[in-house]
């Protein structure tokens, strides 16, 4: 998801610390599998790449998260959209550049018609989503503490009282 990790723990003496990194990974490759914007291959990124009209079916975590940012954009009026990856990718935070930059405010203006939470079609209960026209999401904001989270539990489940 364009960044690093690390994870501090007190582990038991006869902890198998290979078996807990490999436990971390899992989780975390889940994540970037299903809602990385810096994968091609990604779930996210297929949703980003989808042609207007066309429905993607969203694995259970990604459903998982998608409907939590969809519930604090409600609550939050839309200052958490997460259909901000248009503006995200123009500052040049995106996997496309990470050098930063100053978009000009005629393409600042047409990027803002593609974001709005509203937009999307969600359908939690059949898994899937409408690809609205040029609707680009990016949940890495609350994806990496739903990582952290799905970490978090496989360590209290290998044994793992506290973890950082």
């Amino acid at each position: 998801m364009g960044t690093t990790w690390s994870v501090v723990l007190a582990a038991p003496a006869d902890a198998d610390l290979h078996a807990l990194h490999a436990g971390i990974e899992r989780q975390l490759d889940l994540v970037v599998r299903q809602m990385s914007t810096w994968r091609v291959d990604s779930d996210i990124s297929r949703f980003n790449r989808s042609e207007a009209g066309q429905w993607q079916q969203l694995p259970d975590e990604f459903l998982a998260v998608l409907d939590a940012a969809l519930d604090i954009a409600a609550r939050s009026g839309g200052a958490y959209d997460p259909t901000v990856g248009p503006l995200v990718q123009a500052w040049g935070f995106g996997p496309a550049g990470d050098v930063p930059r100053i978009p000009g405010e005629a393409e600042l203006a047409e990027l803002r018609r593609r974001v709005g939470w509203q937009r999307l079609l969600f359908q939690p209960q059949q898994h899937r989503l409408l690809q609205p026209g040029q609707a680009w999401l990016d949940l890495s904001a609350i994806a990496k503490g739903h990582a952290a989270d799905l970490v978090a539990r496989q360590l209290r489940e290998d044994g793992v009282g506290a973890a950082l």
